[in-house]
């Protein structure tokens, strides 16, 4: 996409999102769509011109109205269309030709225009004059920050201007969202709908130019705009704008992926996982998991470790919360001697003094017990933040004590400080509105507030190690990698490929980019295969050379051939039933294997795979996509998140594998992905095989692209 288009997608949404003057083509009465529109725009107190368009009508609401867009005194930034699919069409001709920069479509566009889908038949006309397009399927959008919403939908009148962008491919989730009961207030919130000409990336860089802009949450079907989608996350990582996405379809690619394994292990999904891994991006999985993490965000928190204190007034609850925590990975904090002294001079003498705490007693000096408890927590040295986690009760004396001790005593905490309530059902709203009122965060609900916090946790870690590592992080600084003139050479090679490479050319390959494999040669008799054993050394591993792209489900693989008469009977074997050609190749007895791959996805292109492998790839599942570029740092910590990362340590009794050499593998193949994988719809190391000094590529597959 050229500056100059670019330049005007920027000036044409911005026109939409702060539009100074507007045409509502299709203004009614205000029992409908048309009229609600413009009602909602003078419940806001929208400040800028409204026009209306509609030949039914002379004059509403003590104003004139027009016949057609072409009879306005002036060309508006933005045409609202409350009209049907049957009259989208010559309208957007018609707005195309005066120039307008932006249109809100509500309608579905569903059907055909002279045999052509009339989505389609309406993108043509928009991106003719670079107009810039929200929907269609869209319920419109609101800019609390300027006044403006742009929808037919009943929208609750003095919703204060918030901090968070929230942008929605469903129209229902963009309504629950919006009319949430909890205090989350927005500066945008977009139904991008069918995104026929705005991109979700589109929205995203306008709002990343607001410095109101504190936190972005999305609901995503599908990513449109790859590029600009990846720069847009980008941007907000280096502004530390955290983005919280739920990305829904979580199916896999598998089906379509057979040949080899790396891309029926990763599936679509796992390469959105990756993707917002690498930027920052924190994935939810329910709509109150992210009102959670949206309210925890917009508080600006950011802990300076990833320690959790709790107090609470139950243990049985206690115990749920140790047990929820367990399961999201969450650390609580190792609490210092002095804190420990502490809270014993403060709670009843039968309390247990521990992290998490139970701090009630038998209903005596609650308040001091609780209000101590909460500043010798927040204090420690250790703590990176505290939560209270009780049940919000609407009835009762408690309750009301906790909120009055933390609202007294908020400014005083070193820490995020921030209330669970177990219960959201039970939750007293009064309660709950006072410590928002006082800048405390309550998330409702153990389960999705442990969730939220662990995301806090996850993002904060983020943003310090990308401080930590500025830019160094996209860069692979390697030697022994090819020349230019040798890239040259193999992207020809895969360009000419029409069909998967073979084991050994693979192979080749590789080892141009320093990567070690094994020795091994092709033979095409017997006799040839016993010298090249011999030349090798027993054991040895004769293979099939027929092109299996899995051998060991066509019995193509024999191990461990420790003299020439297992050699001659294997070969034997071979040739009769999968011909005479081999490939020898040196035995390698002990190591744990592993899986490397080079993913193409449709969407974003290369990613990388490193898992556990070996013949039950398939049945263990356990791998990890890394973006790229990427680094050491990153890879290694890719491979210390397996399931299974503890077998490079060593166990019953074998030697540690090289973890260098694994990581200096992945990091040499994420070269040849950047270099190469244009031209690559997958490639598959299985095994990899990581030795107490080395890594060796045993086998493994290039599938170039077909034209």
């Amino acid at each position: 996409m050229s500056d100059k288009i670019t330049e005007s997608r920027k000036k044409n949404i911005a026109a939409m999102m702060d539009a100074k003057s507007l045409a509502i083509v299709g203004i009614s009465g205000p029992d409908r769509f048309g009229g609600q529109v413009y009602t909602n725009l003078q419940l806001f107190g929208y400040e800028g011109k409204i026009y209306g368009v509609n030949p039914r009508y002379e004059t509403l609401y003590d104003q004139k109205i027009y016949s057609s867009l072409s009879d306005l005194p002036e060309v508006p930034d933005c045409a609202i269309l409350a009209l049907p699919n049957s009259r989208l069409l010559p309208v957007m001709e018609e707005a195309s030709e005066l120039s307008i920069p932006s249109a809100i479509i509500y309608a579905s566009a569903y059907g055909e225009e002279n045999g052509i889908p009339l989505q389609d038949a309406l993108a043509r006309i928009a991106e003719k004059s670079g107009m810039m397009i929200c929907g269609p399927n869209s319920m419109g959008l609101i800019s609390f920050a300027h006044k403006l919403p742009m929808s037919g939908y009943q929208i609750i009148q003095g919703t204060p201007v918030g901090n968070i962008t929230f942008i929605s491919h469903s129209g229902s989730v963009w309504e629950a969202m919006m009319q949430n009961n909890r205090g989350n207030h927005y500066n945008y919130v977009i139904s991008a709908g069918n995104e026929m000409v705005t991109t979700l990336a589109d929205y995203m860089l306008f709002v990343l130019s607001d410095p109101g802009t504190k936190v972005v949450g999305m609901f995503v079907e599908t990513v449109r705009d790859p590029d600009n989608f990846c720069q847009a996350l980008k941007i907000a990582a280096n502004q530390d704008v955290p983005v919280v996405a739920f990305k829904v379809g979580r199916s896999k690619r598998g089906a379509q992926l057979t040949q080899a394994h790396s891309g029926a292990l990763a599936g679509e999904d796992g390469t959105y996982d990756a993707l917002f891994k690498y930027y920052g991006v924190q994935r939810v999985r329910s709509l109150d998991e992210m009102m959670d993490t949206l309210e925890l965000f917009d508080s600006g928190y950011r802990p300076k470790n990833s320690n959790l204190s709790a107090i609470l007034d139950s243990g049985g609850e206690r115990t749920m919360l140790v047990d929820l925590a367990e399961d999201h990975g969450i650390e609580f904090t190792e609490l210092n001697p002095k804190t420990i002294t502490k809270l014993e001079e403060i709670l009843e003498p039968e309390v247990e003094v521990g992290n998490p705490l139970d701090a009630y007693g038998t209903d005596n000096y609650i308040k001091q017990v609780f209000r101590g408890s909460m500043e010798a927590i927040d204090a420690d040295p250790n703590s990176g933040l505290t939560i209270l986690c009780v049940d919000l009760y609407r009835i009762g004396n408690q309750s009301p004590n906790y909120v009055s001790i933390i609202v007294s005593i908020k400014d005083k905490f070193k820490n995020p400080f921030v209330v669970v309530a177990n219960v959201s059902a039970t939750a007293s709203e009064i309660l709950t509105a006072r410590l928002r009122e006082a800048g405390i965060p309550v998330l409702m609900g153990t389960e999705t507030g442990l969730r939220a916090i662990s995301h806090l946790f996850n993002y904060a870690e983020f943003q310090r190690e990308l401080q930590e590592n500025n830019e160094q992080s996209s860069k692979l600084t390697l030697d022994n990698l090819p020349s230019k003139e040798k890239i040259a050479e193999i992207r020809k090679q895969l360009e000419s490929a029409d069909s998967a490479l073979g084991e050994v050319e693979s192979k080749q390959i590789l080892s141009e980019y320093g990567i070690r494999v094994s020795t091994e040669q092709i033979a095409n008799s017997l006799d040839q295969a016993l010298e090249i054993a011999d030349e090798i050394g027993f054991p040895v591993v004769l293979k099939t050379a027929a092109g299996a792209t899995h051998k060991t489900e066509v019995n193509g693989i024999h191990l461990n051939l420790s003299n020439p008469q297992e050699l001659t009977a294997a070969y034997k074997d071979l040739k009769a039933r999968l011909g005479r050609q081999v490939v020898v190749q040196e035995m390698i007895s002990e190591g744990v294997e592993l899986l490397l791959g080079v993913i193409d996805d449709p969407q974003f292109g290369s990613v990388l795979m490193v898992g556990i492998g070996g013949i039950l790839v398939e049945v263990m599942k356990d791998t990890q996509l890394i973006w790229l570029p990427t680094d050491a740092e990153k890879v290694e910590k890719a491979i210390r998140g397996l399931k299974f990362a503890e077998m490079l340590s060593g166990v019953r009794g074998q030697e540690k594998s090289d973890l260098n050499a694994i990581v200096d593998t992945t990091l040499r193949l994420a070269h040849f992905a950047l270099d190469c994988g244009d031209l690559i719809a997958e490639l598959d190391i299985n095994p990899l095989i990581a030795v107490p000094k080395g890594a060796v590529v045993v086998d493994a597959l290039i599938i170039p692209k077909k034209e």
